[in-house]
């Protein structure tokens, strides 16, 4: 009743999990042809994680110094297809693929599922091979 007990969400968090869930809300409302683009860039994200760490506990055994230069090199995938080519599907792909990468950087396995859960939604779509 008074939250007594209650574990109080860290407010980056909170940020995170709540840009994530509302980019996924909408983008569920969008044109099947951007979820598909979107889901395509997601599962090539994650064959380049695969190959380059050869799977989630292969990225969590290197030093927290390649963890964060691979997600800003992450962040230049997003930036670059979002401001020099202007391909906001593929931006965003690489955005939420990112914040995956982040709860697996910061060890939240509640969010780094939660977060799964919807990349694998997209990234069904996005299966072009199907």
């Amino acid at each position: 009743m008074f939250g007594f007990g209650s574990k109080k969400e860290n407010p980056e968090r909170k940020a995170a999990r709540e840009e994530f869930e509302t980019t996924c809300r909408q983008l569920r409302g969008a044109d099947e042809a951007v979820q598909m683009a979107v889901g395509h860039t997601i599962n090539m994200a994650n064959s380049m994680f695969i190959k380059t760490f050869g799977s989630v506990d292969g990225f969590e055994r290197i030093p927290s110094t390649q963890k964060f230069e691979y997600l800003a090199k992450l962040t230049e995938a997003e930036n670059a297809f979002r401001d020099e080519k202007k391909d906001m599907a593929s931006s965003l792909g690489f955005g939420l693929f990112k914040m995956w990468v982040g709860m697996v950087t910061a060890r939240d396995t509640e969010l780094v599922d939660a977060f799964a859960r919807e990349l694998a939604f997209f990234s069904r779509k996005g299966n072009l091979g199907m």
